[in-house]
């Protein structure tokens, strides 16, 4: 009697951007006990999973968390962005300047402060958030799929906790 194959490992093709620590040839030496190394780690991971799920290298996690930003929040001004996502002025103008250039957001002047801009989405933009909401939840939940529900929870809790 044939036995059941073995599910193939969803996050197989993306494993090899994230060391296996439990590799005895290799001496991290603090790394392994460094809770930031174990989070960058992740992050690597993670963002493989959302290349993977995309489909499109040039929207990278901290693009899509500005797109969502905005989308969340019409009118914020780009330093209330950057400080929000604790990224630099630079990088935030960047990132605005990329999904402006792809007609998902614009700048516009607030009413009562012609100095003052404040960033929104477009329809284009609102479009593409719909599209990209669902593939960015998948790729998380690939992230966790080993992780409990209460595991989950638990480890976003302590997260926050962290970054607060």
């Amino acid at each position: 009697m044939a036995s059941d194959p073995q599910p193939a490992d969803p996050l197989a093709s993306v494993r090899h951007r994230s060391p296996q620590l439990s590799v005895g040839a290799i001496d991290y030496g603090i790394l392994r006990n460094l809770t930031g190394f174990s989070v960058k780690l992740a992050w690597i991971l993670g963002h493989a999973l959302v290349t993977r799920e995309l489909g499109d290298g040039a929207i990278t996690p901290h693009r899509f968390s500005i797109l969502e930003m905005i989308g969340c929040n019409p009118g914020l001004q780009q330093i209330q962005l950057a400080r929000a996502l604790a990224l630099s002025r630079p990088a935030t103008t960047l990132m605005i300047d990329f999904w402006e250039q792809r007609g998902c957001v614009e700048r516009r002047r607030l009413p009562g402060d012609r100095r003052s801009f404040g960033v929104f989405t477009t329809a284009a933009g609102e479009g593409e958030l719909e599209r990209l909401r669902p593939m960015m939840s998948r790729a998380d939940e690939a992230l966790t799929m080993e992780l409990s529900a209460d595991e989950v929870k638990e480890l976003r809790r302590l997260l926050r906790k962290i970054h607060r």
